[in-house]
C-alpha cells in the first residue's frame, strides 16, 4: 500500500468535523396579545427551537403539552425577580427567599409537563446574588434538569453557581429582540454576530421572545440560509454542559 493510498483510507476513517452550532431559544410562552404572532404560527414553524414556558397562567401546561406535540423542547421560564421579593441578602439567602424559591419551583415542575430544562425570565437582580443563586441550585440539582442563565445582566452569576453545582448549564450570547427594537433587520443583526461567535467558538445559544413578528420573520428566513452555510442549528440541550 503506498503513502497515497494510506492516506486516503485515513481521512476516510476520521471523523468528519461538526459545523458551527447554534441553539435558539425562544422564551415568554403562555403569554400572547392579540398583537403578537400567535402560538400556533410558532409551533408550525419546523426549525430545532426551545420554547421557554412562563408559570400560572391559564395556558401555561396547555402550551407546554402543545410545544412537545410540536416537537420542540420545552423549559421552564422561571421567573425570580420583579415576580417575586426577595431579600437579596448579600451574605446568606433568608429562609422566606428559599421558601419562595422552592414553591415556584415546584409549581412549575407541574404546570409545565415534560420540561427538560430551565432558563430565568428577567431576574437581573437575583441572578447577581450568589447566596440566593447558590441555594436555589441546591434546590434545582436534584431535578435532573438543566440550566440556561439568560445573562440579562453581565453580573450575574447563575451560570457560574450552577456549574459549580454540576448542573448541565449553558448561558445566553445574545438577544435577537428588546422590548424596544424588536424589527427583522435588528434580529438578523444580532443573529449574525452569534453565527460569527460560532464559527470562532463552535457553538452558541441565543435567546429570543415570541412576542416579535420581526424575530419570526428573521428566523423563518435566516435559519435555512445559514444552515446552507453549514451552520447546524440545535436544540439547547445539544449546548449545556
Amino acid at each position: 500500500m503506498n503513502y497515497k493510498t494510506l492516506a486516503a483510507l485515513l481521512l476516510l476513517a476520521a471523523p468528519a468535523c461538526a459545523g458551527p452550532r447554534v441553539a435558539v431559544v425562544i422564551d415568554d410562552f403562555a403569554l400572547t396579545y392579540p398583537k403578537n404572532p400567535q402560538d400556533a404560527e410558532w409551533m408550525a414553524f419546523d426549525a430545532p427551537l426551545t420554547f421557554a414556558v412562563m408559570p400560572d397562567y391559564k395556558i401555561t401546561t396547555l402550551t407546554a403539552k402543545r410545544a412537545h406535540e410540536a416537537g420542540k423542547e420545552v423549559i421552564m421560564h422561571y421567573p425570580f425577580d420583579p415576580y417575586q421579593r426577595y431579600d437579596l441578602n448579600p451574605t446568606a439567602a433568608t429562609p422566606g427567599d428559599v421558601e419562595k424559591a422552592s414553591k415556584l419551583l415546584a409549581r412549575m415542575l407541574k404546570q409545565v409537563p415534560g420540561a427538560v430544562g430551565l432558563n430565568n425570565h428577567r431576574s437581573d437582580r437575583a441572578t447577581k446574588n450568589r447566596p440566593l443563586m447558590r441555594a436555589f441550585m441546591k434546590l434545582y440539582k436534584p431535578t435532573g434538569l438543566y440550566f440556561i442563565d439568560s445573562k440579562v445582566s453581565s453580573k450575574s452569576v447563575a451560570y457560574s453557581e450552577a456549574k459549580a453545582a454540576g448542573i448541565r448549564t449553558a448561558e445566553n450570547f445574545i438577544f435577537l429582540d428588546t422590548a424596544q427594537v424588536h424589527t427583522k433587520p435588528f434580529c438578523e443583526k444580532m443573529l449574525g454576530r452569534a453565527i460569527a461567535h460560532a464559527r470562532k467558538y463552535g457553538s452558541v445559544l441565543v435567546i429570543g421572545h415570541h412576542y416579535f413578528h420581526g424575530t419570526l420573520d428573521c428566523l423563518k428566513e435566516e435559519m435555512p440560509r445559514y444552515t446552507k452555510e453549514g451552520i447546524e442549528f440545535v436544540k439547547a440541550s445539544a449546548l449545556v454542559k
